[in-house]
């Protein structure tokens, strides 16, 4: 059985996996340097290009052209944008950014202080943004060059979040406008050519010349080409319409390798049971620790990654990337597979009987829908899939309709946003925390880099130890890249144009 969901799931959900991109033969012929022209597929369009009302997806486009305050390099590494530099105070409530002099947004005004403010203002009171803000109480402009973000609390996220979407700065002349839905303002490597462009369809960016690191940035153009089917897009990339497309492993053989490399990206997304109702609202069974482990037991994570995985699959039970330094090899004996023990568990809890249980049937779970249903049912549970349009689960899950599901979630290997992700919105809708659990983020988000590793380790074994989730496999995906393109595999994907540039061969 194929792996179709994870490149599925990213495409459409938060953030975060690597899907499409590609460089058509039909754009600029090669030069001796390279092709020119770098095209790319997202699978939807963005519904607004507005500072802090980004609505998901893959990040290439947004921030593009509007640099964020801070880059992320493929190696994970943080490094310069809008701000030349940064630094926190001994507690890191006090965040100080020194901006790069010199710059403006394309519309001539200067990307100064003020202009900065005003853009992480707007993410912090955007419907997109302002719960990654949650920590921000004020912002400040002491000069033209410095902007200082103070902080309720220390936040051990922040960084990492303000190298994406969210910490994205755009023109302040155009903030807050009708136009600034469909006609960006950046200062990034790439603007918007209006023109070129056919909203829905296809976004045609053309190079800053102004733009202070343009050698990171090799490409005159890039062209965005909105393709849902990712079978459409496999057959492009043979055809040579386009350069990079993501596979299955085993349409690895499609790809001759005088034309094509195949290669595997970084863990991109880990999904299982998402067991959300802790307090036993819609569930009352899930209030018991019990169940909720035997929940884990029951499910065969070996299995589920060979079976559904097609070599793009491995078992976990965290909610931290591999990548990451909270991971941890060992702990995935915590939850064997043992259906003798989680059926004991489930008696003891005083459901020998077992419980019904609704969830919703997206297109992420159809595929592992069958698997889950087994797997649970040796154990009482009656899953019934109620079919939800991708579009209304969301809202249904914010509502109170579900008290667990299958989904994927974006493999982050920053530990402090990987585990913080998993407190708010549709992960953790019914708002769940505990006093030993604030006791453990108080600890992290404040601790040191030597102290950081553990203290955000502790929170990944209180989720498991507490059984709050009941995650069975990360997902890392291959992708195919024409052999006039490099690609390196970031350790964020999706999140900009970095990883391609012109064989150093040609």
């Amino acid at each position: 059985m194929k792996f179709h969901t994870p490149a599925r799931l990213t495409a459409i959900a938060v953030a975060a996996a690597l899907l499409l991109a590609g460089c058509s033969a039909g754009g600029s012929p090669p030069s001796e340097q390279g092709p020119t022209t770098l095209r790319l597929a997202i699978q939807a369009p963005p519904a607004s290009f507005e500072i802090g009302n980004w609505s998901g997806g893959e990040s290439y486009l947004p921030v593009a052209i509007f640099e964020p305050i801070i880059n992320q390099d493929v190696d994970g590494s943080f490094i310069p944008g809008v701000a030349e530099s940064w630094e926190y105070n001994e507690d890191r409530t006090v965040l100080t950014f020194t901006i790069r002099s010199g710059q403006t947004f394309t519309d001539g005004t200067p990307v100064d202080a003020a202009a900065v403010a005003a853009s992480l203002e707007a993410h912090r009171t955007g419907p997109s943004d302002s719960a990654l803000y949650s920590a921000v109480s004020s912002i400040e402009v002491p000069d033209d060059t410095t902007v200082v973000v103070n902080l309720s609390r220390p936040d051990g996220a922040f960084l990492s979040i303000l190298t994406s979407t969210a910490g994205s700065i755009g023109s302040a002349e155009s903030l807050g406008t009708e136009e600034a839905k469909l006609s960006p303002v950046g200062s990034g490597p790439y603007m918007l050519d209006e023109a070129a462009t056919t909203v829905g369809s296809t976004y045609v960016l053309e190079r800053n010349s102004g733009y202070w690191d343009a050698d990171a940035f090799p490409f005159d153009t890039v062209e965005l080409q909105v393709i849902a089917d990712r079978t459409a897009v496999q057959n492009a990339v043979l055809a040579g319409q386009l350069d990079f497309g993501s596979i299955q492993p085993d349409d690895a053989s499609l790809f001759v390798a005088d034309k094509f490399t195949v290669g595997e990206n970084k863990p991109s997304a880990y999904g299982g049971l998402w067991l959300v109702d802790r307090e036993g609202t819609v569930i009352p069974a899930l209030k018991d620790e019990r169940v909720r482990k035997a929940i884990n037991l029951a499910l065969d994570r070996e299995g589920m990654a060979k079976g559904l995985g097609a070599g793009a699959s491995y078992p976990t039970n965290q909610v931290v990337s591999p990548l990451g330094e909270a991971y941890s090899q060992d702990l995935l004996s915590e939850t064997p597979f043992d259906v003798e023990e989680a059926q004991q568990l489930m008696a003891d809890a005083g459901y020998a009987e077992g419980f019904d249980v609704t969830m919703p049937s997206t297109v992420i779970s159809t595929q592992f829908e069958s698997t889950v249903s087994q797997q649970l049912s040796e154990i009482g549970i009656r899953v019934a899939w109620e079919t939800v349009p991708f579009q209304d689960f969301y809202s249904k899950v914010f509502a109170g309709n579900y008290g667990m599901f299958f989904m994927f979630n974006g493999a982050n290997f920053n530990d402090a946003q990987a585990i913080t992700s998993v407190l708010s919105g549709v992960f953790n809708p019914f708002q769940s925390t505990s006093p030993e659990l604030e006791e453990l983020l108080t600890t992290a988000h404040a601790a040191s880099e030597d102290d950081a590793a553990e203290a955000w380790r502790a929170i990944s074994e209180y989720y498991l130890d507490q059984s709050w989730f009941a995650i069975t496999n990360y997902s890392t995906g291959s992708y195919v890249v024409a052999n006039n393109i490099d690609y390196t595999p970031p350790m964020t994907s999706s999140l900009s144009l970095r990883p391609w540039t012109p064989a150093s061969s040609n």
